[in-house]
């Protein structure tokens, strides 16, 4: 199975290409291109997401939705009934998932505005879900739906609606092949789109003692181990379910190079003078073995915390986009001076500068090209005052837009 994912929160998106035999990869344009193509948006433009067979662009401001495009740049179908924030594209089911989730406050309390549409590659809706308390997970490889309502993963029949399965827990996390499944103190490992239970373990009792708050419960996965966040850390193996190591640390967990996990401290806010702490580098990394490293990413700056794994020259790394700095699997810093990255791929990165875009290969110090953009009509925001172009890169192709325009270069 091949998907496309997108998502975009206010002015943070990112994008995300799966295939279950292969990791495909967008490949670069590695010479200065030339424009092929424009699309002109009578609503502001949020974001660009180049798809199998069409591509998508999301709309920002009161009316926010999806707009679909050919290969061409001809307008192929528009929905604009709710702002999508998160989109998924099943490129063998041929189907579009939609969902949107906005916070509403009023005088009587908060409230939200949310649900889940899926699409065929026509535009026709086949699906619409708008019940705050249901959210759809995804759809598996025969077409049926996976359906979250509350503390209950079902597998629906997307004519019927009839539950061919369904399987309860506080937490899921979801590897290459498996489901896992925090719910009390078992977890449980389940075959992948299914409930065949492969192996469960229990954890010790009051595991989550010294929580503040439930949500701070976490499940993580990955085809290395199985790690539960709560009061401290519990790691296990995810073949067998063996007990790996447990660590009397807490913190938010973030995904780093090498099927590893980076923890950091938690906001602190001192009542008594009403300031807030922010957590302090370096970071413990942990892996199957234990703690393994430490990350000593920079401190400071917007988004200073985000960071994502790249694979570079074939070994996986772990970018902080707000210092442009690379960090080996042990968290050390190897390489630095990765400025304005935009997009990532497996040989390099585009950069946006202002209205200049340009593509810089792993392991250079020099652009392989720049290009200037004329008359723009800038996306830039207070966060992000230095970009005024969005750039997204396809299969030998890159996708630019500002406010209301789309480009397409190769």
């Amino acid at each position: 199975m091949t998907l496309l994912l997108v998502a975009g929160i206010g002015t943070a998106a990112f994008l995300l290409l799966r295939d279950d035999d292969e990791e495909p990869t967008a490949g670069p344009v590695t010479t200065e291109p030339s424009q092929t193509w424009s699309w002109e948006s009578d609503k502001p433009i949020s974001h660009v997401y180049p798809g199998p067979g069409l591509n998508l662009v999301t709309l920002d401001g009161e009316e926010r939705g999806v707009v679909a495009l050919d290969e061409d740049g001809k307008e192929l179908w528009r929905d604009e009934r709710h702002p999508y924030n998160y989109i998924t594209v099943y490129e063998d089911q041929k189907l579009i998932t939609a969902s949107w989730y906005v916070a509403i406050a009023s005088s009587e309390g908060s409230d939200s505005d949310s649900g889940d549409v899926v699409f065929d590659y026509d535009g026709e809706v086949v699906w619409e879900n708008t019940d705050p308390d249901v959210s759809l997970h995804g759809i598996a490889e025969d077409g049926d739906y996976m359906v979250r309502t509350g503390d209950k993963l079902a597998k629906l029949d997307p004519t019927s609606k009839d539950e061919d399965w369904s399987i309860t827990g506080q937490q899921f996390a979801y590897a290459d092949d498996a489901t896992f499944v925090l719910d009390g103190d078992q977890l449980t490992r389940f075959a992948e789109d299914s409930d065949e239970q492969e192996w469960s373990t229990e954890l010790p009792a009051g595991h989550a003692e010294g929580l503040e708050e439930d949500y701070l419960l976490r499940l993580h996965a990955n085809d290395d181990l199985v790690l539960v966040a709560s009061g401290s850390l519990f790691a296990f193996d995810p073949e067998s379910g063996k007990s790996l190591w447990t660590e009397n640390t807490s913190g938010e967990v973030m995904s780093v190079a090498g099927d590893r996990y980076a923890v950091s401290q938690a906001y602190s806010y001192d009542e008594t003078t009403g300031e807030s702490a922010g957590p302090k580098p370096p970071f413990p990394i942990y892996g199957a073995e234990g703690e393994a490293g430490s990350l000593e990413i920079v401190e400071g700056g917007f988004g200073w915390l985000a960071v994502e794994v790249v694979e570079v020259d074939g070994e996986e790394m772990t970018l902080q986009r707000s210092s442009g700095g690379l960090y080996d699997v042990d968290g050390a810093l190897v390489e630095s001076g990765y400025d304005n990255v935009a997009y990532t791929l497996d040989e390099g990165v585009y950069t946006v500068d202002g209205a200049t875009i340009g593509y810089r290969e792993w392991g250079s110090d020099e652009p392989e090209w720049t290009l200037m953009l004329d008359d723009v009509e800038s996306v830039a925001t207070e966060d992000d005052p230095g970009q005024d172009v969005e750039v997204a890169g396809g299969e030998g192709e890159i996708f630019v837009n500002d406010k209301h325009t789309v480009w397409r270069y190769e």
